[in-house]
């Protein structure tokens, strides 16, 4: 009795945000793609999109007001690579959430800054919507919300 009473209370006191392999193979990939995203590295991108990509950027503007953009991930990194003069950054990822359906489909949801030596310029929340393409993962769609920073 006292042992199933023992297990019964380390199953629940087992923490409910515990990943699975495939879920944090998921989160690294994410984190990786932002490292190398942050370190300017845009020709290794190219390859972590899916073919007709979505990027979906909701922007808090100074005054309150919120913009909407769309483009295709070829379009967001075209942009990225006319940039002559980008700026290291680096976005750590917290409260990450990932789900997986039927080991094809991925998703995961996680809040951000933007840092820029050492300060804060704008923070929001990712979302990531990938698909198994083979044997590895792929984007197919990055929508996000950017809040600035309070100055």
């Amino acid at each position: 009795m006292r042992r199933t009473i023992t297990l019964l209370l380390l199953v629940l006191a087992a923490p409910a945000f515990a990943q699975s392999g495939e879920e944090k193979t998921v989160q690294t990939f994410v984190e990786d793609f932002l490292m190398r995203l942050g370190d300017h590295k845009f020709d290794t991108l190219d390859a972590d999109f899916t073919p007709k990509a979505l990027i979906v950027v909701a922007r808090q503007q100074p005054s309150g007001e919120w913009t909407n953009s769309y483009l295709t991930g070829e379009e967001w990194l075209a942009a990225l690579k006319k940039n002559p003069n980008p700026t290291t950054f680096r976005e750590p990822i917290a409260n990450v959430k990932v789900t997986i359906d039927s080991q094809q489909l991925a998703h995961m949801r996680a809040d951000f800054q933007v840092v820029r030596d050492g300060a804060v310029l704008f923070s929001g929340v990712d979302q990531f919507t990938l698909v198994r393409d083979g044997s590895r993962w792929k984007i197919a769609v990055v929508a996000y919300t950017t809040i600035p920073a309070a100055r």
